[in-house]
């Protein structure tokens, strides 16, 4: 869905890379929803299917948005089922603002805390394009900086491809292509993964979000096939 940008997905790569820092707060590709809208998401993201209780982690993100043209959300991540991560292992705070209605310009602050030792800094853009009815083209780019982001060299170059397909009021497929790598050695640093994924609404302003990552391509791919269920709700 939208942006698994976070974690897997859109994942970004340190110049040595032993852990992976989401780029956004936001793990889906969602615009600023307008003045007094909030909402929170709440999840599991896997690694490796393969050894589920040992390579999860917990997210749970915030959002509101307290001028109609800002976004502001913060998402924290828990290593409770991950054998590589601590228990508190990051904390990632930004915002959105809108550059129109299908577009945005984004900043995040990945914060030295818990299993990160440096901040980082990302800046991006949004833009989603309405191709016919029922589909769209979600894009986003974003770069990388500063030690908890790029490991002291270079600049972290991420890009989501996102088709998406609107079925009903109820269910929509995303087809998410992540490319991320760093300037310093692109071609040691590539990853092209790729993430189909569905949202299902269970009513009451909540949707059910499932789905699998697979390493297409790159040295830094993702080796295993991963896995997530994560439960948004707008209030």
């Amino acid at each position: 869905m939208r942006l698994l940008c976070a974690l897997i997905s859109v994942l970004f790569l340190t110049i040595n890379p032993t852990s992976a820092q989401p780029l956004n707060y936001d793990p889906y590709f969602v615009l600023p929803a307008g003045l007094g809208q909030t909402s929170i998401d709440a999840g599991v993201v896997v690694s490796d299917t393969g050894d589920i209780f040992n390579t999860s982690d917990v997210v749970a993100m915030a959002k509101f948005n307290p001028h109609e043209k800002v976004e502001a959300g913060a998402r924290f991540a828990f290593g409770w089922l991950n054998d590589t991560e601590s228990n508190f292992s990051s904390l990632v705070v930004g915002a959105k603002y809108s550059l129109g209605h299908h577009s945005a310009a984004t900043f995040n602050l990945t914060v030295p805390a818990g299993g990160v030792d440096h901040p980082g800094l990302s800046l991006g853009l949004m833009n989603s394009t309405e191709l016919t009815t029922g589909l769209m083209l979600n894009a986003q780019f974003q770069l990388g900086l500063l030690k908890g982001y790029n490991g002291g060299k270079g600049i972290v170059v991420d890009a989501l491809i996102e088709p998406v397909k609107v079925f009903n009021n109820r269910y929509s497929a995303y087809l998410d292509l992540f490319i991320t790598s760093n300037t310093d050695r692109l071609s040691d640093f590539l990853a092209v993964n790729l993430g189909p994924n569905i949202d299902i609404s269970i009513g009451d302003g909540s949707v059910l979000n499932i789905g699998v990552t697979l390493g297409l391509s790159g040295d830094a791919k993702q080796q295993e096939t991963g896995l997530t269920f994560i439960l948004l709700r707008n209030m």
